[in-house]
């Protein structure tokens, strides 16, 4: 493939939210489109919250432009794309209503379990289960419900961490990089020319979304982005695609999924909506116990960063003692973590560090 397809790609997106972000900022300044502090919130100030469309927008603008300049390269998954485009609209007016006025739980839950089912009918979905080492298992009537397990669990990954300013931004970015390498290296154009226009995308929006953050992507952003790794997990078993392309989305996020799943299970067991947003989720807990926004926001780009390097070793490297290493980073990080949560600091000091940070 021509490296200059990859650096256009990025361009693409890049240039769309520079040009799209400055106008919806205004357009939410003056029609009061803003989130506002609260208790639950860390930020100080009303900030435009819908921002997260430019996102939406550069993801399928670059998709549309490469679909139209190289179209024998984007033919291969020409058959799905019309069911995946569908199932992002859906994911994107999802995250406007609930940026505008909250929805329950139960009809985000309800939505999201609807764009899984069409996602699903239409053969964008597991038909078998991928064991390391073992191969593919077919799941037969567990199709479905994997299916929809992977989709809520991806889907809201990025939108669990959508709490800090710039969080979301900068993991995420940095999880599209091993995807970028590993899916140009196997000559997945289709993902790769996604994948790449949202890096610049999101490269774009950290001017904006940095701390102290002028603009949140809100829902509409944090979704769009959580239902990209999701659909891309959901197409490794279509065509060619390989077991690898399964797994990077999965080895990227796994800070965002395993907080996912964190917050699912604490939530349950509580015996709290499982769906509803709170103040336990991990970037939360670092920030009361003395840590700064930047220094929360670097610690995910970093941890992520490792996690990718994975991907890209696994591409090359000899997969089952890549693996064990991986085992060992795993444990080795839910160990640090561990001995980190355990700290405490005077109550006044953690009020003053949660302060500092934003959130979105």
């Amino acid at each position: 493939m021509n490296p200059l397809l990859l650096v256009g790609s990025v361009l693409s997106g890049w240039l769309v939210v520079h040009l799209t972000v400055p106008l919806l900022e205004r357009l939410c300044r003056r029609y009061q489109l803003l989130d506002l502090p609260s208790p639950r919130k860390i930020h100080r100030h009303a900030t435009p919250r819908l921002t997260g469309i430019s996102l939406f927008v550069a993801l399928w603008g670059t998709i549309l432009v490469f679909s139209l300049v190289v179209p024998g390269h984007m033919r291969e998954m020409q058959s799905h794309a019309g069911t995946i485009m569908a199932g992002a609209v859906i994911i994107l007016l999802m995250g406007i209503l609930d940026d505008l006025w909250p929805l329950a739980a139960a009809w985000k839950l309800t939505g999201q379990l609807l764009v899984g089912m069409i996602l699903w009918w239409e053969g964008v979905g597991f038909t078998q289960l991928w064991v390391p080492f073992v191969g593919g298992i077919g799941l037969g009537a567990l199709s479905l419900p994997v299916t929809l397990l992977w989709f809520l669990v991806l889907v809201n990954a990025v939108n669990i961490i959508d709490g800090l300013d710039g969080l979301a931004t900068a993991t995420a970015g940095t999880a599209l990089l091993p995807l970028i390498w590993v899916s140009f290296s196997l000559e997945l154009t289709p993902i790769w020319v996604a994948a790449a226009g949202l890096f610049g995308a999101l490269i774009a929006f950290w001017r904006y979304n940095h701390a102290p953050a002028r603009v949140f992507m809100g829902d509409c952003g944090s979704l769009t982005l959580g239902y990209f790794f999701a659909v891309v997990a959901l197409l490794a078993p279509i065509k060619r695609f390989t077991a690898l392309a399964f797994f990077v989305p999965l080895i990227a996020m796994f800070l965002p999924v395993a907080e996912s799943l964190f917050s699912l299970g604490r939530r349950s067991l509580a015996r709290t909506n499982p769906m509803r947003a709170d103040m336990g989720h991990l970037h939360h807990r670092l920030m009361t116990i003395g840590w700064t926004a930047n220094q929360v926001v670097a610690a995910y780009a970093v941890v992520t960063a490792v996690f990718g390097l994975f991907c890209v070793a696994f591409r090359y490297g000899n997969r089952r003692i890549l693996a064990v290493l991986l085992g060992f980073f795993v444990l080795l990080l839910m160990i640090t973590l561990g001995i980190i949560l355990r700290r405490r600091i005077p109550a006044q000091a953690a009020r003053g560090k949660a302060g500092e940070g934003s959130g979105g």
